[in-house]
């Protein structure tokens, strides 16, 4: 899912600043996607109703902002999109300057894909309302030929053809789709915010007059569909309908509410919709430098709650050997303590029957679990204390408990003591 210039930048901001470092980045490219989005908007929306859509987009993004190298995606797919949705909005192709941002975006992440999708998807909008047979032409021949340099430079990445065909690879994993909690459906039993994304839109569609052109409707249904079936999608709804709500729904908001009184809170919106002084831009950089000083000096760490810190120091101390068989949720954590895990996040290096084979195994669905530990010639495990498969050790002959605290159990061959 990733290439090694991400990795190589997470790598070089830990070596030097620390995981206060992460944070600091990660949420600056965060800001950076949110402050784009709302600036965009600005272009069609009351400022109001565009602190409100950014508010409400940033509420569902929140759900995938991690320190992983997806969240230096987020400001280029905001930018993309825009860009993309501004030539629709003037009737125009998408300039070519835009491709490097491609570039760019697949030595990153895999999803680039969404990228080009939608741009695929606009143009093919663009064919559909062109007013007559020359227009229709004019933008299939623009907008081809967009397509087919942006698909040019996705192919200049370390994987080529390979890092092409890896998002198809890993959607065609179903059972891993199944098991991976963020390639799940959302969760609605506790509140989810994306429920709320649906009702502002079941409001604004039945009682408030929004009304899209059957295309972008068919766009913007298309991502609700990939957030329903796949959560780890809920940012890309977030940033990105907006984008391309906002320009078709900016004058129908705008009619209906001409001719009210202006209230306090449309007045303030105007307000902060004014472009920034050279003053106010100034102390806004030294606010946000300040403040990334003081989460740097004060050194952020992940929570102790969630590393099995402990349990590696047990093993450490009983001198254990051997291969690990870990839970799913730990492999990156070996991975940061140079450990090579039996498995980890990165699902695609393992495959759809490996993972099935794994999640059985743990699940104590099948007995393939003894099997899996003499395979591997496994020496120790690092499970979590809900997992069957911890049970299952406690009662299988060769093995023994070394360790055992909330967070994991270590068991360990017999021979290994």
């Amino acid at each position: 899912q990733t290439c090694a210039l991400p990795i190589s930048i997470i790598a070089a901001i830990y070596n030097h600043f620390g995981w206060s470092g992460l944070v600091v980045v990660a949420a600056g490219s965060a800001a950076l996607a949110v402050a784009l989005l709302l600036r965009l908007l600005l272009r069609w929306l009351e400022p109001a109703h565009a602190m409100l859509a950014t508010a409400l987009g940033w509420d569902l993004a929140f759900f995938h902002v991690a320190a992983r190298p997806h969240v230096f995606t987020l400001p280029l797919m905001v930018f993309w999109v825009g860009q993309l949705v501004v030539a629709r909005e003037r009737g125009r192709v998408p300039p070519l300057w835009l491709t490097p941002l491609l570039l760019l975006w697949a030595n990153l992440h895999a999803s680039w894909v969404l990228g080009l999708g939608l741009a695929g998807l606009l143009g093919a909008e663009a064919l559909i309302e062109a007013p007559d047979w020359l227009a229709r032409r004019r933008a299939a021949q623009g907008w081809a030929l967009f397509g087919i340099l942006g698909f040019a430079v996705v192919l200049i990445t370390p994987f080529g053809l390979d890092g092409l065909l890896l998002p198809f690879k890993l959607t065609s994993m179903k059972y891993a789709m199944q098991v991976i909690s963020e390639w799940r459906s959302p969760n609605f039993q506790p509140f989810h915010p994306l429920e709320l994304w649906i009702a502002l839109v079941f409001v604004g569609g039945l009682s408030g007059g929004w009304r899209l052109p059957w295309p972008r409707v068919l766009i913007v249904m298309f991502l609700l569909h990939m957030t329903l079936q796949h959560q780890r999608y809920i940012d890309v709804l977030g940033l990105v309908s907006p984008l391309l709500m906002g320009p078709l729904l900016g004058p129908l908001i705008a009619a209906q509410i001409a001719g009210r009184p202006v209230s306090t809170i449309d007045r303030g919106a105007l307000e902060l919709a004014k472009p920034a002084s050279p003053f106010g831009l100034a102390l806004g950089g030294a606010v946000l430098l300040l403040a990334s000083a003081i989460l740097l000096r004060h050194g952020e760490s992940p929570p102790e709650g969630y590393s099995p810190k402990a349990a590696l120091a047990a093993v450490a101390a009983a001198q254990v050997a051997g291969p690990v068989f870990n839970d799913y949720d730990f492999g990156g954590y070996l991975i940061f303590r140079g450990i090579p895990p039996m498995i980890d996040g990165r699902n695609e290096l393992y495959g759809d029957a490996f993972i099935k084979r794994y999640t059985e195994a743990t699940q104590v669905l099948s007995n393939a679990l003894p099997g899996l530990l003499d395979e591997y010639h496994v020496g120790w495990t690092l499970l979590e204390p809900k997992s069957p498969a911890v049970v299952l050790l406690d009662h299988l002959a060769g093995w023994h408990r070394l360790y055992a605290d909330d967070i994991a159990i270590v068991h360990v061959r017999d021979r290994a003591k």
